[in-house]
């Protein structure tokens, strides 16, 4: 074990006292017995929001901890556990302090807790006992996505690969590299995909029957409201999805098939295109500016000093075990930014393997602590910080254009247009292939039936796979390697959590566009947004990071035109 991963074990340390429910029970009942007037509100909520403070970042820790060895059955056993025997007992508490506040005659929340109020007003209408027991099942049927691909290697030529270091192969220049590594890595999607596919044949009558017990026709209306979508509904994201193929698909195939032009292919197979990580027009290598995750932290520690003093110091205070980057067997190979709310620290969670974009998405993460970092400060209470979903990735996409102008260190001034450029295209690429797996989604939980099967997933996903990316060419290859792009994370993981990505996309191309005309305004309305927490609307959020809550057609095309003028 490195230096590095013994301070992060230090610090996902959880005492078997913090994992049992004995522990918060009286504390619980201290609440829920307490007597409640509409002026003692505030001193119970702060008592309140300290208790759930320390659950969430017990299971919190315990969750990173099973990500970071998902080949250790200990490990799995002892976050299964919590999920089994703390967290019911906590959902039922928390309905019970839930319902008691929403009782108190008199009471009118505060400016900055009147949403968070309402929320809690609805989350209660929402709860349903039955759901309690069933979520625990929810968690351990999502949890063996976690350990099947956690675990998963690929065999290519005598070596025994990660995921991660896979995919580095296949963003070779040499087209025959790139091949051997695209068929090594479907192999081991494929071997692996009989077994995805039962888990998914298990969530799905799992997710109906929790809509079921919330009275709700489908696990669409389920998450809407689980979700707190209230700004916007099913039919906004349909039109969302015709825009996207109206005004992004052409450009994007515009976009790849000049690459392809450039170098001369006869056509776009798909081991020539990764939406991360698009062709160099050149055949020139990836940009590699760092080999170990201790240079990547050097690299954005010196891009946070030249962009912002405060966020610069929250960056370092990550570097003593907040951070695990490096990409090593037995690991989930995802990438995400945790959260300990008692003692305010983001934790981020990455496989580096030395490229250009294991920098964005450093970069990408660590907006995600800066938020947490920026809101836990500002937001005394657990409930009001961070923020709603189709905000919270804004923090993180905004600060990969924001470091754009902070990276000299890096790259010289062409490895720097190109790192730009691909910034640029990644965006464009990026937003079929959410609108492609929000469509999916809308499909799988609102119009199949109950009788849907694998096989049928995987019909729809290659309707779709032809719609939104035409301008591969998979002539004369496997489709059922295709197929099967559906086997992904959100999809297992966080069901409908994906439009969001494209919303707050687009967000943080408007941010960048003020920038360029107004760094230090753009970045002061940046931070100033994300110590809003949760405490304002949506297009509130927006309009205080200067931009507008917006993703119809037209506001696409304007954003699509800006960003052709910006990459030409």
């Amino acid at each position: 074990m490195t230096a590095t991963q013994d301070r992060v074990e230090q610090v996902l340390a959880v005492s078997e006292v913090q994992t049992r429910w004995d522990t918060y029970a009286p504390r619980f009942g201290e609440l829920l017995a307490a007597e409640l007037t509409a002026e003692a509100v505030p001193a119970w909520l702060n008592g309140w929001s300290a208790l759930d403070a320390e659950v969430g970042q017990a299971i919190s820790k315990l969750s990173t901890h099973a990500d970071l060895h998902t080949d250790d059955e200990a490990v799995q056993g002892r976050y299964q556990r919590f999920l089994e025997e703390v967290s019911p007992q906590v959902q039922r508490a928390e309905q019970a302090l839930t319902e008691k506040l929403l009782a108190v005659q008199g009471y009118t929340p505060a400016p900055n807790f009147a949403l968070t109020y309402r929320r809690m007003k609805d989350a209660a209408a929402l709860y349903r006992e039955a759901n309690v027991d069933l979520g625990v099942t929810h968690e351990a049927q999502k949890n063996r996505h976690g350990v099947l691909t956690g675990n998963q290697k690929v065999r290519l030529g005598d070596e025994e690969l990660t995921v991660p270091q896979a995919k580095q192969r296949a963003d070779s220049p040499d087209r025959t590299v790139r091949e051997e590594a695209w068929r090594a890595l479907s192999a081991s999607n494929m071997a692996l995909a009989p077994e995805l596919d039962a888990v998914m044949t298990d969530l799905l009558p799992t997710r109906r029957q929790l809509a079921r017990n919330a009275d709700l026709p489908s696990f669409r209306d389920f998450m809407w409201k689980r979700l707190d979508r209230v700004d916007y509904t099913p039919d906004d994201c349909r039109a969302f999805h015709e825009a996207v193929r109206g005004e992004v698909v052409p450009l994007a195939a515009e976009i790849v098939g000049g690459l392809a032009q450039a170098l001369g292919l006869d056509a776009v197979r798909p081991w020539d295109y990764n939406r991360n990580n698009l062709l160099d027009a050149g055949g020139r290598e990836s940009l590699k500016p760092f080999k170990t995750g201790a240079e990547l932290e050097s690299i954005a520690q010196k891009a946070f000093d030249g962009l912002d003093a405060e966020l610069a110091e929250r960056f370092r205070s990550m570097r003593g075990g907040l951070l695990d980057l490096e990409s090593r067997s037995g690991k989930m190979t995802h990438a995400y930014c945790q959260y300990f709310p008692v003692n305010n620290e983001p934790f981020v969670l990455m496989n580096v393997v030395g490229t250009a974009e294991d920098v964005r998405v450093l970069f990408h993460e660590v907006g995600h602590a800066f938020h947490g970092f920026l809101s836990g400060a500002a937001q005394p209470l657990v409930w009001n910080r961070w923020s709603p979903t189709e905000f919270v990735e804004i923090p993180s996409m905004a600060m990969e254009f924001l470091t754009l102008d902070h990276l000299r260190h890096v790259f010289d001034a062409e490895e720097l247009g190109r790192y730009r450029e691909k910034q640029l295209q990644g965006v464009v690429v990026f937003l079929p292939w959410a609108a492609q797996m929000d469509a999916f989604q809308h499909w799988l939980y609102a119009e199949a039936g109950s009788d849907v099967t694998t096989a049928d997933l995987d019909a729809k996903w290659l309707e779709l796979d032809r719609t939104f990316h035409p301008f591969v060419n998979w002539d004369g290859l496997d489709e059922d390697i295709r197929a099967k792009g559906w086997q992904y994370y959100h999809v297992f993981q966080v069901p409908f959590y994906y439009i969001e990505y494209a919303m707050c996309y687009l967000a943080a191309v408007g941010i960048w566009r003020g920038a360029r005309q107004d760094p230090a305004g753009a970045l002061e309305r940046y931070k100033a947004s994300l110590r809003l927490g949760s405490t304002v609307s949506v297009p509130e959020l927006y309009r205080a990071a200067g931009v507008e809550f917006r993703f119809d057609r037209e506001h696409i095309r304007e954003l699509m035109a800006f960003l052709k003028e910006q990459m030409a």
